[in-house]
């Protein structure tokens, strides 16, 4: 009879897990620490997860696979690269402020030269990337020298490290507006069109 799934203690650990990794680094939460954390044994841990690697890349996955999906949906629906990175950009702000904690999360993983993102994933990234390019270079948005490259550095790192610094208050202003979202797309719209 297989065992029954404890949704409360994944839970708990998923959410340690994330908070010990926005806190820590990568390096510095281990299986014990975030079992403990949880108040789970480590052994029911390992029975969903074969080890640390694999429990991030579970919490990176499901976080990157929503930005994916509407990062999808936007490229099929929009006609230019503009609105496509001005509707991310409010997708971004929106999970910073109902989940903080994921948006660090991706940024500490983003920076951290502990952990790789899976090749399944960053094959999906740079294939999206592509679509970005080739619709940027439709609609002469894009200058043609760009690569895939660029799209994420400028379309996807701008601006979480914008919304990082916007949480740890660096320049006083915790919140980010409509305003702030209108600059960022034409600062990056106006950067990749450069040669």
């Amino acid at each position: 009879m297989p065992r029954l799934v404890d949704e409360t203690k994944l839970i708990r650990i998923k959410d340690a897990a994330i908070e010990l990794i926005v806190s820590n680094g990568y390096g510095g939460a281990s299986i014990s620490s975030i079992a403990k954390k949880a108040e789970v044994a480590e052994g029911y841990l390992y029975r969903y997860y074969n080890s640390k690697q694999d429990l991030i890349e579970d919490l990176l996955f499901t976080r990157l696979k929503v930005l994916i999906e509407k990062l999808e949906h936007l490229i099929e629906i929009c006609d230019t690269v503009s609105e496509i990175i001005e509707r991310l950009f409010i997708r971004f702000f929106d999970l910073a402020k109902k989940n903080p904690e994921h948006i660090k999360f991706i940024h500490v993983l983003m920076h951290d030269y502990n952990f790789q993102v899976e090749d399944r994933q960053r094959k999906t990234i740079k294939s999206l990337c592509s679509k970005v390019l080739l619709k940027g270079k439709e609609t002469k948005e894009i200058c043609p020298k760009k690569t895939e490259e660029e799209i994420y550095l400028i379309a996807v790192t701008y601006p979480l490290e914008f919304i990082n610094m916007r949480m740890k208050n660096f320049f006083n202003k915790n919140s980010c507006t409509k305003t702030d979202i209108s600059r960022l797309t034409n600062f990056c719209i106006n950067t990749l069109n450069q040669s």
